[in-house]
């Protein structure tokens, strides 16, 4: 029982150092330096149903320091308000037609929106993002210039928590970013995997050379196809992390859209991620079920030794996924206290993810069943 414990131990720490590694830092755009010229930005906005959504949104974009944009919302055959609201805030607003051969949809929208775009940059954000500071959207247009104003630049916005069942979504939100490849130790020398959907910067002349969202149309992660037709044409991707820059909700309708949207988009992103990042990522979380089992092992030798050291593993182990909680959103405390609960919760997800595109070809996303 004594060797057991111990190599449940060295299992634990092994995954604690995983840890560490798959998500070393958070890179975010800096700070303002200088007064580059900057081009026109077209601000594009898919929204449908967006209502009670878009007003965070377009107030906080009326709130900016930097205000050569314009911002254009493309109402997908909403059943509410959606066009109303986004007129009140002085945006325009299309309605949403097809374009080409496109599926209706948030591609489609994004297509469209940018056919009637002016600006030279194109700024694709979710109807349900909302940014943080007053000089926001100066620092991310402020970035996208130091790589030349080409390619994609995407951020990953900081999880805002209004309800407890939220924190489910803690694991999910670390391994969308350390899926990435490039928040690892190593940073640069992994390709990244793609771009983060809900805030995409690119510039129009890029967007039209790669086809833009209509090449991208048929996968079911339009922000990992879209960044793949970039990287195709040899143009740039960088992704940065959203605290501080632009906040988000997710799933706020209940808990069975969380299950339904991270279902989803799990199995399918997975699948982009480097196989060394997502051997750091198997461990770290394998290493969290060795942590779960080291007190009840260290109770079965009878040594008061081993079970504290397994109590002091737990704790560390603990500290560091709530600080990483801490990077992606304001998540609960409770994430420190009883984090397997989460781990558990997320790998039976994953699984359910694998089902459901492996074997079964289909999600289930707002009602509708989505090939895959």
């Amino acid at each position: 029982m004594e060797t057991l414990y111990l190599v449940v131990q060295i299992l634990s720490l092994l995954g604690l150092l995983c840890g560490v590694l798959m998500f070393w830092s958070t890179r975010k755009p800096p700070a303002k330096e200088g007064n580059p010229p900057l081009p026109l930005l077209s601000i594009i906005i898919p929204a449908r149903n967006e209502a009670l959504r878009l007003p965070p949104l377009l107030k906080s974009l009326q709130q900016q320091s930097w205000k050569r944009f314009e911002i254009i919302v493309v109402d997908d055959g909403s059943s509410d308000h959606t066009a109303e609201v986004a007129s009140s805030y002085g945006a325009k607003v299309l309605i949403c037609k097809q374009v080409g051969e496109m599926s209706p949809g948030k591609s489609n929208a994004c297509a469209y929106g940018a056919q009637s775009a002016r600006g030279e940059w194109l700024l694709f954000l979710d109807a349900d993002v909302q940014l943080a500071a007053e000089d926001s959207l100066e620092r991310i247009v402020n970035s996208f210039s130091k790589q030349e104003g080409k390619g994609i630049l995407s951020i990953q916005p900081y999880h805002q928590i209004v309800k407890r069942y939220e924190n489910f979504s803690v694991i999910f939100n670390i391994i969308v970013l350390t899926g990435m490849n490039v928040f690892t130790v190593w940073k640069e020398k992994f390709a990244t995997a793609g771009s983060f959907g809900p805030c995409i910067l690119c510039d129009n002349e890029s967007y039209i050379a790669t086809g833009g969202h209509e090449a991208a149309e048929e996968s079911i992660m339009d922000d990992f196809a879209l960044s793949n037709v970039f990287i195709a044409k040899d143009l740039p991707v960088t992704n940065y992390a959203g605290k501080g820059i632009i906040n988000m909700r997710m799933y706020e309708e209940g808990p069975k859209q969380l299950m339904e949207g991270w279902t989803k988009n799990l199995a399918t992103a997975s699948q982009s991620t480097h196989k060394f990042v997502m051997l750091l990522i198997q461990l770290w979380i394998f290493g969290v079920i060795m942590v779960a089992m080291a007190p009840f092992i260290a109770f079965l030798t009878e040594s008061s030794v081993a079970f504290f050291s397994s109590i002091v593993v737990y704790i560390l182990y603990g500290a560091h996924l709530y600080l990483l909680a801490k990077r992606v959103g304001d998540f609960h405390l409770v994430v420190f206290l009883i984090y397997p609960f989460f781990v558990l919760f997320f790998t039976s997800v994953f699984l359910y993810s694998l089902y459901r595109t492996h074997v079964l070809h289909s999600v289930m996303w707002r009602g509708r069943k989505i090939k895959v």
